[in-house]
């Protein structure tokens, strides 16, 4: 009886050790074969591979999309063909470790985030004042660009932006975090991206346009990477010297969202202030741009058109 039950023990141990490895989707390497099918184009920066969009009037106003904390670019198909339409230039690209950019084993913090918006409008000689539109994680990549390169923006455009430390509780710790995150975590992000929508039924399709991107190896350790990094950095600094400048923005949030919930917008809104216009779109979650895209682009425009 003692045998099988130690058998029984090392089996239960081992499947928990090879859990993160049985969970992982992460079997391809990023390159041009398996690249191949990918919108867009990609340009080499100083940590690698950029993976961007460049559409519209080429002498059109230029506004640049960025991304959330693991949604990629697709994300907003929505929002680019209004603008396109009103002769915008519209560009929008691949944060580093998500969708088809580079997963550089680096550390994801401020700087890098930084860096990369400025070598890639370097890189595609985009030298006018430029219109940043950031969700979630992306604005407040926005807020900190803005700070560090303020002669480079036109205005600025926030949707529910990431605005405070974020606790990741036991993900902070060294092994532990990978156990959980390769394990749990990261494998259950396609399903758990719906939490974003009011309506996450409408949007199911989104869960296997997600998972393309988890095909290419150091997407776990990005993610963890970037929590442990940049999620723990603390923004509002850069909002709050936005606000003590000339530079115009539009703060928009989603009544129904969950992962900031409305409470919160004073917060940025203050810090911001004078030089903020703040708009509640209604029945919306954290992804109001997708959910709620009519409304979004409808505000976009307008603030736009006024600056």
């Amino acid at each position: 009886m003692k045998k099988y039950t130690l058998l029984i023990v090392l089996f239960f141990l081992l499947a928990l050790i090879l859990l993160p490895f049985i969970k992982s989707e992460e079997t391809l390497e990023l390159s041009k074969t398996t690249t191949a099918s990918a919108p867009g184009q990609f340009v080499r920066l100083s940590n690698g591979n950029v993976h961007y969009q460049l559409l519209g009037a080429p002498d059109g106003p230029v506004v640049v999309f960025i991304h959330g904390f693991s949604v990629p670019s697709y994300t907003w198909e929505r929002n680019i063909p209004h603008l396109i339409d009103l002769g915008y230039r519209v560009l929008s690209y691949d944060l580093y470790g998500r969708g088809y950019s580079s997963r550089p084993n680096i550390e994801y913090d401020r700087s890098l985030f930084v860096i990369e918006l400025a070598e890639l409008l370097e890189a595609l000689n985009i030298n006018k004042k430029v219109n940043l539109v950031g969700i979630s994680m992306g604005g407040g990549i926005a807020a900190a660009f803005a700070t560090d390169y303020p002669e480079k923006i036109q205005s600025l455009i926030f949707l529910a932006p990431f605005h405070s430390p974020v606790d990741i509780g036991l993900f902070a710790i060294p092994i532990i975090g990978e156990y959980l995150a390769y394990s749990f975590y990261v494998p259950d992000l396609p399903e758990a991206q719906l939490e974003s929508f009011v309506n996450p039924e409408a949007h199911i399709k989104r869960v296997d346009l997600y998972r393309q991107q988890m095909k290419y190896s150091g997407f776990s350790n990005a993610l963890l990477t970037t929590a442990r990094g940049f999620i723990q950095s603390n923004p509002i600094r850069d909002f709050r010297k936005i606000g003590t400048s000339n530079i115009k923005s539009l703060l928009l949030w989603g009544d129904k969202d969950t992962t900031f919930p409305i409470e919160q917008a004073n917060t940025v809104r203050t810090a911001l202030s004078p030089n903020v216009k703040f708009k509640i779109i209604s029945n919306a979650g954290h992804a109001l741009h997708y959910e709620r895209s009519n409304d979004v682009n409808t505000e976009i425009s307008a603030f736009l058109g006024a600056n």
